[in-house]
């Protein structure tokens, strides 16, 4: 499975900062309720990387949903970057299963 990585070189700048454990919170909540791109998240897991500092991976269980996986993941990015875009900092890793 290959992730989508997102970064907000083009999203809206931010005046607040973030460290990774807050933005893990923020998004983990975010996708809990998300609905966009055809599916509803089923379960989702959001962890700092561990081997890089500005990175957060993302599982996300689509469950039985017949939606393109790649289009969704892309859709989940967008979606995130417009909702917090105070996570700006970091790059997103999503897997959608």
């Amino acid at each position: 499975m290959t992730p989508s990585i997102w970064t907000a070189a083009s999203g809206s700048a931010s005046t607040s900062e973030m460290g990774i454990n807050e933005a893990v919170t923020a998004i983990e909540a975010f996708l809990r309720t998300y609905e966009g791109g055809g599916a509803k998240v089923v379960a989702t897991q959001v962890r700092p990387s561990g081997d890089d500092v500005d990175v957060i991976k993302i599982w996300c269980d689509l469950g039985d949903a017949k939606v393109d996986r790649a289009a969704w993941k892309k859709t989940a990015d967008a979606a995130v970057a417009k909702a917090l875009p105070e996570t700006a900092a970091f790059r997103l890793m999503i897997f959608a299963e």
